[in-house]
């Protein structure tokens, strides 16, 4: 079954490349490269303020395919390769395979010590969008067996009216575990915009969510899940000012009752 899936794969990628060639010739294909230096400072464990230095480099084949390429470094590290992504577009399919695909809700806050909702594992992967609806084939790890598929994600998205709302699944072919996902996003509310998100752990029967508010620059959200209703509170603000962009923020540990801000500055080039 592996097999067939990424033989399909390979062979939609191939005529669709081969169809590229007929693309009209006014479609913008100048690469693009873009980039940015920023500042850094954030609390620390030891109540230190920590300050870290970053590059990021984007570069962007065009219209007529897609070829992002993100780089990354600090001021104590070299620059890596951090998310990439190759494919292309023709008619009202699009195609893309890389190691940025998730299809699952993403939080606002950092996810790592502050979210709530859960979050498979998505790595290298294919994705097939067309309309609304998108799949996406994730493998075990394709630098060792390209037909080992580790899970399998979806998502449709429709205008519900008041926002735009999209359901949204993981299931793991080797733990059989399925992950629900859920969001609606820019609703309107008096000129501020709103939204909401949640997973749902088949396995774990663990719900979590998250709801954010916008506007101006400003983000913030609240998360927490079944289990624990209100988990952190915080947001972020960025402005633009004289070619750079300053951000300040703050989260707030409801169970620890700590606060942890912080604050950067990022020069685009």
């Amino acid at each position: 079954m592996n097999k067939s899936i990424m033989a399909i794969a390979v062979l939609a990628i191939t005529s669709t490349y081969a169809l590229a060639d007929n693309v009209d010739a006014t479609v913008d294909t100048t690469p693009m490269l873009t980039g940015s230096v920023s500042l850094d400072f954030a609390e620390t464990t030891a109540n230190k303020t920590a300050g870290t230095m970053g590059v990021e480099l984007d570069f962007d084949a065009g219209d007529i395919a897609t070829v992002d390429l993100d780089f990354k470094a600090s001021d104590d590290d070299s620059l890596k390769l951090d998310t990439w992504t190759v494919g292309t577009t023709v008619g009202t399919v699009d195609l893309a395979f890389g190691d940025n695909n998730n299809l699952m809700p993403e939080t606002s806050a950092d996810q790592a010590v502050n979210g709530s909702l859960a979050v498979p594992v998505m790595t290298e992967s294919l994705q097939v969008t067309m309309g609304g609806a998108s799949i996406a084939l994730g493998l075990t790890d394709w630098n060792v067996d390209v037909t080992e598929v580790n899970n399998l994600q979806g998502a449709y998205t429709v205008d519900a009216g008041v926002g735009m709302l999209t359901a949204s699944a993981d299931y793991n072919r080797t733990s059989e575990n399925t992950v629900l996902g859920g969001a609606l996003t820019g609703v309107d509310l008096a000129g501020l915009t709103a939204g909401g998100m949640m997973t749902y752990d088949t396995d774990a029967s663990a719900m979590a969510y998250e709801g954010t508010l916008g506007s101006n620059g400003l983000t913030a959200y609240l998360n927490g899940s079944d289990d624990n209703k209100l988990q952190h509170v915080g947001g972020e603000y960025v402005m633009a000012f004289n070619g750079a962009e300053l951000s300040a923020g703050v989260d707030y540990d409801t169970d620890a009752e700590a606060w942890s801000p912080f604050a950067g500055v990022k020069f685009s080039f």
